[in-house]
């Protein structure tokens, strides 16, 4: 059962209406809610197995603005940048940068692994803020609705890719580990980074097919195989690898300290590590000493 948003008439009235601070202009707000009205209720009108979700969210998407006047110091089609803390001034005060590291490959290619590793590495040694999303962690929650259809697939990677540019753009380093099979639905998530000026970095997990099925640390693969799961990315759905990944990274030839010694590398050549690492007090290390012993 789809469970319809409020349209009383007389909250719509009393949005339209509402005069402090200005935001956008009643006609265009006027527009955007005729156009969501009608939607729901073509919604309404679809039944049965006919009603195409993927398409319904594409119309719906094409029908809301990406922005909104936030602020009014801020005009209509410009950039929303002085209703906030410049970029500038939030990265000195923070020591540090916003990126995110988009890390994709099949099931059971080290990512959530790698990306723990990483992040322990960024916090306890660089004193860096990181924020890791998960693929099985957002599905308990914000993709909780979605199921493995192309088309739930493409909204869970635009939901988690639209979360990463929150976090990116307050100067957190965001590790998204996604399967994303889509090339096309990796490269909007790219876009989406590139249109607000954030950071990204797309991290291949090249790891054979034959070798994640013989770690199948969830059993996954054997279920799949056995046909007890459809619909299994390497199996019986596709997964497009990247063409021209930031990082390529075959890490079932390499350690884990390796990979993560490569990711490190990789953001201290783009600028996102300065000075070397600290140890637990705070202090820093001597050039080249890596705590580890």
């Amino acid at each position: 059962m789809i469970h319809e948003l409020n349209t009383n008439p007389l909250q719509v009235a009393a949005l339209k209406h509402t005069r402090s601070p200005p935001r956008v202009s009643d006609a265009a707000f006027s527009s955007l809610f005729d156009e969501n009205t009608k939607l729901r209720e073509q919604l309404e009108a679809s039944s049965g197995s006919d009603f195409d979700i993927g398409a319904f969210r594409e119309a719906a998407l094409a029908a809301t603005p990406p922005n909104i006047i936030e602020c009014v110091e801020a005009n209509e089609g410009n950039s929303q940048e002085v209703c906030h803390l410049p970029s500038a001034r939030r990265f000195e005060a923070l020591n540090q940068k916003g990126i995110t590291l988009w890390m994709t490959g099949l099931s059971g290619s080290g990512k959530s692994t790698i990306a723990r590793a990483l992040e322990e590495a960024l916090v306890l040694k660089y004193g860096k803020h990181v924020q890791m999303l998960d693929g099985d962690n957002v599905r308990t929650g914000l993709n909780r609705d979605l199921s493995f259809s192309q088309a739930d697939r493409a909204e869970s990677v635009r939901r988690v890719g639209e979360m990463a540019c929150l976090f990116n753009g307050g100067g957190v380093i965001t590790l998204v580990t996604l399967v994303s099979p889509y090339r096309a639905d990796r490269e909007a998530v790219r876009r989406r980074h590139e249109d607000q000026s954030l950071n990204f970095l797309e991290v291949f997990m090249n790891v054979p097919l034959d070798i994640v099925q013989e770690r199948d640390p969830k059993g996954l693969y054997a279920k799949a195989a056995s046909g007890e799961l459809k619909g299994f990315t390497g199996i019986d759905a596709p997964y497009e690898e990247p063409l021209k990944p930031d990082v390529n990274l075959p890490n079932w030839d390499l350690s884990l300290d390796e990979c993560v010694h490569m990711l490190l590398e990789k953001l201290r050549l783009e600028g996102f590590l300065d000075g070397g690492p600290s140890d637990a007090s705070g202090l820093p290390l001597p050039p080249g000493f890596t705590g580890e012993s």
